[in-house]
């Protein structure tokens, strides 16, 4: 009995979840959620080795110590890599659109957001884009979500 068919086997198939859950913040990110209703981004501050977070961590990253030094960051910073997304999801800004690592002035770390106000049919202004000065434009209505600064948008 032969097992080979002429038929070729299929190598895709299109998978759709639509999932609903809920996540634990932690003290921590609960906190760093929370300034955003009030437009605030808070960091954290490494006492042993002085790296400043954002997000916020309860742990150092860099040497693993317990982190509880709250800090205000500022709301404008630098973008340091960047990817056009051509693909969306639910939820998410219609495509294409640019993500960002952003580091906040006084961050050590890169926050991951958004831009908005960015002409991706201009190859200049897409190239020039590391190094470019953005800041927060927030949400008319702030409910302690990411989203609460609903993108980041070059500073002219």
């Amino acid at each position: 009995m032969s097992l080979q068919s002429s038929t070729p086997a299929p190598s895709t198939e299109e998978v759709r979840w639509d999932l609903t859950f809920d996540i634990h913040l932690g003290a921590t990110w609960s906190r760093f959620m929370a300034g955003l209703i009030d437009r605030v981004i808070y960091g954290t501050t490494c006492s042993a080795c002085g790296r400043t977070s954002v997000p916020p961590q309860a742990f150092c990253e860099s040497c693993f110590e317990p982190v509880d030094r709250w800090v205000e960051l500022a709301t404008e910073g630098v973008v340091e890599a960047f990817t056009v997304a051509q693909l969306g999801f639910t939820g998410g800004p219609t495509p294409p659109y640019v993500i960002a690592g952003i580091r906040l002035d006084g961050a050590d770390t890169l926050l991951m957001h958004w831009l908005a106000g960015i002409d991706l049919s201009d190859d200049a202004a897409i190239a020039d884009l590391v190094g470019r000065r953005v800041r927060a434009v927030w949400a008319q209505e702030r409910t302690g979500r990411i989203l609460d600064i609903a993108h980041f948008t070059p500073v002219d």
